[in-house]
């Protein structure tokens, strides 16, 4: 049955090196061992390392401040993944929050992780998809295209005020909406169930869900897929959500690729 963990139920643990770190979802949350996901909270100086295993994939994104990854400055535009036993160093250049993701077993939906992957992928020059039946907006976080691997596939999600999207399920993965900005309700088979700033969603496979926003701000989640590829089945009636490519990026600049119409699920992106 899907779940949700509020931002005041994460469990916390404090460092003496400037780290507070956070479990949203811990090891051994999921039967599986799928994923984890933990906030990690740096103070202005403060480092650490991330690395992999040979079977390992992990992504992360700066949620709020500015990091040094490697020494290359990185803020909440950028979502860097590393895999198959490479490693990175974080240290923050002001007060500054992360979110890391594990998928300890992510050589066994893509054996092509334990050859070593390494990705930076600035979001804010990624094409602006609008959906076709309503006002929502997505952006793409994490893509074959983008990350070379179909371990993963992940994106930013926009519910203008007002809007809604068709309920669905989706087979051959698991997944989650973690909530950046705004609030809204999803509706977890017909339940209403409200989501604000900082809370998690995670939905295992087949089960029916949708989103809505009757607030006045957008609401804003990113949703990742793990393994990247699956099926999306709507409920008898409604639309497939089809999503149009703009020309332009999130700040209306020219984007850095261009894709294709396609069905969510669908298409090479």
């Amino acid at each position: 049955m899907a779940f949700v963990v509020r931002a005041a139920e994460r469990s916390t643990q404090t460092s003496s090196e400037g780290l507070t770190r956070e479990w949203v979802l811990p090891p051994g949350r999921l039967s599986d061992d799928r994923m984890s996901f933990e906030v990690i909270a740096m103070a202005d100086g403060a480092a650490f390392q991330l690395a992999t295993s040979v079977d390992e994939l992990l992504w992360f994104q700066v949620l709020a401040g500015m990091a040094q990854v490697d020494g290359v400055p990185t803020d909440a535009d950028v979502v860097v993944m590393i895999a198959g036993g490479q490693q990175c160093m974080l240290a923050a250049s002001e007060p500054t929050e992360v979110m890391v993701v594990r998928v300890p077993h992510a050589a066994s939906y893509d054996a092509g992780v334990r050859d070593g992957l390494r990705r930076r992928v600035d979001w804010s020059t990624e094409p602006v998809l609008d959906s076709e039946h309503d006002t929502r907006r997505r952006i793409y976080l994490a893509s074959s295209g983008l990350w070379g691997t179909e371990a993963v596939k992940g994106e930013m999600i926009f519910y203008p005020a007002g809007s809604s999207g068709a309920a669905h399920h989706h087979e051959g993965a698991e997944h989650f909406q973690f909530v950046l900005a705004g609030s809204g309700t999803a509706l977890l088979d017909g339940t209403p169930v409200p989501l604000a700033a900082g809370d998690l969603l995670y939905n295992f496979e087949n089960e029916v869900h949708a989103f809505e926003n009757g607030g006045d701000e957008d609401f804003v989640f990113v949703e990742f897929f793990v393994p990247g590829a699956s099926r999306t089945v709507w409920v008898p009636g409604a639309n497939a959500c089809g999503w149009v490519p703009r020309e332009t990026d999130v700040r209306g600049r020219q984007a850095a690729r261009a894709l294709e119409y396609h069905v969510h699920g669908q298409g090479q992106v």
